[in-house]
């Protein structure tokens, strides 16, 4: 019956409650423990898995975040947002330990290159960009958009590049020549 049905799939849910606006992005940790959100409120927030509790509220931006990624190897994760900006953090701090600023307009989406030294930002501002998260700063500017980037992809490899968004183009970089 409809009852049963519905009774079944409450069981095997879990709500994460907590956070106070939409819910833009979210990212497993590579060991499956932990859930990463975030949100329109401003703030990412780090979930236990094991419990289903919130444990963190990390706080830095002052605008909606857009998006949230772990790094390859966990503990550090990258943050885009409304406010131009990208972040580094590290799970075991509240605040950010790097500020990515150069881009034009919203940071829409962040992915971090596989060996875990890199960030790549695409922005409302047509660019991807590529940090240097030891430094900060911007190692490659990737131009080629007409439109806001959306979404990328790093290659397991670390090769290559995609971006793609509203021109409804995808394009694919060379990340080593930045063509």
């Amino acid at each position: 019956s409809i009852l049963k049905n519905d009774e079944h799939s409450d069981e095997n849910t879990r709500k994460l409650i907590g956070h106070s606006g939409s819910i833009y992005g979210l990212s497993f940790s590579p060991d499956n423990r932990y859930l990463l959100s975030s949100s329109e409120d401003k703030t990412t927030r780090l979930w236990s898995l094991d419990t289903y509790t919130p444990l963190v509220s990390y706080k830095g931006h002052n605008h909606p975040i857009w998006d949230v990624k772990f790094s390859p190897f966990g503990h550090y994760f990258a943050t885009a947002s409304h406010d131009q900006t990208a972040r580094l953090w590290s799970c075991d701090h509240i605040y950010p330990l790097r500020i990515f600023a150069g881009h034009l307009n919203d940071v829409d989406t962040v992915e971090f290159h596989p060996n875990s030294t890199y960030v790549f930002t695409g922005s409302s501002d047509k660019t991807c960009r590529m940090w240097d998260i030891s430094k900060g700063n911007t190692v490659r500017i990737f131009n080629g958009h007409t439109g806001p980037v959306n979404t990328m992809a790093v290659s397991p490899d670390g090769r290559w590049l995609a971006s793609a968004g509203e021109d409804s183009i995808i394009n694919i970089w060379d990340i080593g020549s930045g063509r």
